[in-house]
């Protein structure tokens, strides 16, 4: 009996492909198919062949039966998940295969994006540490609800230029840095960010680079639940920036008390004259062998290596600061003789003594270089920054370059703050990736 029930099914089945074949259509649960193949029910689906794709390029998990490639139009119900952060991340549902790539259809789409609302000014060394980006800061009580639960990827794009640096007699470059704080569901997401500025003496008398844009992105993945509102936040902290006006923040401006790139100067000196020599002591005049960032006249001495020059002569520049501190630079060369005694030496005098230790006190040892350095004074004394030159027998050449005598003294300004948006403004934007 159990024969003569498949005998009959056999059959019928074979009777139902024939038909099939010979109308080139299949109907299931319909005597009218609309296609090649008719699914009819109003309570069965179709269930796809389940397979876990590595992503959307892998050409190999699922395989042609008549061998070669996969044939286009191949269709799979993928159960996998990756986040890679790559664009071939997969997540479960039906994806098709379009002869390179998996295709996924039916997604589940949800994407928020969040901008700023206006242009931030940094301050450095603020005193709530941490300044709210306009429109997506704490006071803003921004919120994200997740419409479903599984991964979603955020986004955060940000924008950040440095603010008006110092200015000197030749080119400065200097950089701002500080850090951004995202704060998502109460764990805080921290990424620094620099830029820089510039100022250049040699264009139109004297040219600011400011505002130049440097973006940083931070993602992040997080596992979220459907109905659940989330707050965040994007702040950031300016790091103390010096070389900048106001080191980054509202305050005084530096003065120049000296400003020397000795193009039209007159020396002041002490000095013991050699007619053997080529220069009368120090000269501002263009010379040889200056120093790396030296350009056009400098102040300078020479000994020329002649065996009869002996050079011993002491430059004096002059300032009387108004506060308590101020800053000094120069650029440098000293060229010595070797197996012959010189020595070239800078250091500051109030008119009575040597203030503090010398600055710069080379012996026998050539160098060719920059200084920089803060140094404490008495409001209202007037103190020579010294540059001394000493050599016997014979000795070669000195040149200084660049000097510069500053202090913190000036009207209030803002010009040295950073920038955040203007141009393109900081953005969040939150992507729903799969289960």
């Amino acid at each position: 009996m159990k024969k003569t029930t498949f005998f009959y099914c056999i059959n019928f089945i074979a009777i139902v492909l024939l038909q099939g074949l010979a109308y080139s259509q299949v109907g299931i649960n319909t005597t009218d198919p609309k296609g090649i193949i008719d699914f009819n029910s109003s309570t069965l689906g179709v269930v796809y062949p389940n397979v876990a794709l590595l992503g959307t390029d892998d050409a190999t998990t699922v395989v042609n039966p008549q061998g070669g490639p996969i044939a286009e139009g191949t269709v799979v119900y993928n159960t996998n998940t990756t986040n890679n952060g790559l664009i071939t991340d997969i997540y479960p549902g039906i994806y098709v295969w379009n002869g390179s790539e998996w295709v996924v259809h039916y997604k589940k789409r949800q994407s928020e994006l969040h901008n700023q609302t206006a242009m931030l000014r940094t301050e450095a060394n603020f005193s709530g540490g941490y300044q709210d980006i306009p429109g997506l800061g704490i006071s803003d009580a921004k919120t994200f609800t997740a419409k479903y639960s599984g991964l979603y990827r955020i986004e955060v794009k940000t924008n950040f230029a440095g603010g008006k640096t110092e200015s000197n007699s030749s080119i400065f470059v200097t950089q701002a840095k500080g850090q951004f704080r995202f704060l998502f569901g109460g764990t805080p997401y921290f990424f620094e960010t620099t830029a820089f500025s510039a100022y250049s003496n040699y264009i139109n008398s004297g040219k600011y680079y400011e505002g130049i844009w440097k973006e940083s992105y931070e993602t992040n993945y997080v596992t979220l639940t459907a109905g659940t509102t989330y707050p965040f936040s994007l702040s950031f902290d300016a790091y103390d920036a010096p070389g900048f006006i106001g080191n980054g923040s509202t305050g005084p401006t530096k003065v120049n008390l000296i400003n020397e790139n000795f193009e039209s100067y007159t020396v002041v000196q002490t000095f013991a004259p050699d007619p053997e020599c080529p220069t009368a002591g120090w000269v501002a005049s263009a010379a040889a062998n200056q120093c790396s960032f030296c350009t056009g006249k400098t102040l300078n001495i020479n000994a020329n290596d002649n065996t009869n020059c002996q050079q011993n002569a002491t430059a004096r520049m002059s300032f009387t600061p108004t506060v308590s501190s101020v800053d000094i630079s120069f650029d440098y060369r000293f060229r010595e003789k070797s197996g012959n005694y010189d020595r070239f030496r800078v250091y500051l005098h109030d008119g009575t003594a040597q203030v503090g230790a010398d600055l710069i006190n080379l012996v026998n040892t050539s160098a060719n270089t920059s200084y920089y350095g803060s140094l404490a004074v008495v409001a209202g004394t007037t103190y020579t920054l010294r540059f001394e030159y000493v050599n016997s027998n014979r000795g070669l050449t000195a040149s200084v370059d660049n000097v510069k005598v500053t202090e913190v003294s000036g009207p209030i300004s803002n010009e040295g703050r950073g920038y955040i948006g203007n141009e393109v403004d900081c953005q969040i934007e939150f992507t729903y990736i799969g289960e």
